[in-house]
């Protein structure tokens, strides 16, 4: 019998720089459970917010779309710079290639709502190993992301509990989401949702003011960008506080105040961790407090 060969992927950084000795440690650990390739981009000297030159991050990242041998593309981290690539990627040659799966977030999240725009690949917001967050409390947010890239079909669940309503109704839709402040500076694109009529929101975000915060959902409200929305999860708002006057509890209580659909709440994904895995353009289902989705089994 023909040994099943390991699941291949390749690790790109097409956002902020990072540390690489903390990325190879890294990467040491995943080569126990996968094929992985790497290769690192030279520094920009002139610009020091991103990993590369605007023309190496998108050469690094098409080879990986166009690839037809792996399986996998593994953000570093996350950052700045991922909105620079998008108008660059060839998109009408990508139609006819092989989808792979993409998982990051922060940044990343640009480059997932693309994905799901322009080709329909779903995509994963999940922890990056060129941060300090993997591993950095609990493991079983990387055992969870590990089975999802060796192609797991089984259900991933999260708890969440609701803040607006007392006995949500089950509620079942499509999953769009991830970094709030990157995806609102999508609206208006061809990289953002034409409609998310059915779909079930997940929020998260770093750093960021509460009035800043309120401001980009007043922007997809009155944008009429959340029309048929069924749902919204909100996770962690890092540091998205004012000290002894908002604090992240105020910050997301005033958010669902201001919905009529459900408002749930996790402290389970986000610039956190633990971060555990959620789906961009895949079914989800939340009943009795838990959330939880599955990926659809690998086709060879």
């Amino acid at each position: 019998m023909l040994q099943k060969s390991k699941t291949h992927i390749r690790i790109i950084s097409p956002a902020g720089r990072f540390d690489s000795n903390l990325l190879l440690s890294r990467i040491a650990e995943l080569e126990k459970e996968f094929h992985v390739s790497y290769h690192k981009l030279e520094s920009d000297p002139s610009w020091p917010f991103t990993a590369g030159t605007i023309e190496a991050r998108v050469t690094q990242l098409k080879d990986a779309l166009l690839a037809p041998d792996i399986d996998v593309i593994l953000c570093a981290r996350g950052g700045y710079g991922v909105s620079d690539l998008l108008p660059h990627l060839p998109w009408k040659e990508l139609k006819f290639v092989k989808p792979k799966l993409l998982i990051g977030f922060s940044d990343i999240s640009a480059l997932h709502s693309a994905l799901y725009c322009q080709l329909d690949w779903p995509c994963v917001h999940g922890p990056m190993p060129g941060t300090g967050l993997w591993q950095k409390n609990d493991p079983c947010d990387i055992e969870a992301l590990i089975a999802v890239m060796k192609g797991s079909s089984q259900p991933i669940s999260i708890r969440i509990n609701c803040l607006n309503q007392a006995l949500p109704l089950p509620s079942d839709g499509w999953s769009y989401g991830g970094c709030l402040s990157v995806l609102t500076n999508l609206l208006g694109t061809s990289y953002f949702p034409k409609t998310l009529f059915g779909s079930i929101l997940f929020w998260e975000d770093v750093g960021e003011h509460p009035g800043r915060i309120l401001r980009f959902i007043n922007q997809w409200t009155q944008s009429r960008a959340l029309s048929g929305v069924k749902g919204i999860v909100l996770g962690r708002f890092a540091d998205c506080v004012v000290p002894d006057i908002c604090d992240e509890a105020m910050l997301k209580n005033e958010i669902a105040k201001r919905f009529t659909i459900p408002v749930w709440s996790s402290e389970l994904f986000g610039h956190c961790a633990p971060n555990w895995p959620l789906p961009v353009g895949l079914p989800i289902q939340i009943d009795n407090g838990t959330l939880r989705w599955n990926l659809p089994p690998r086709t060879q």
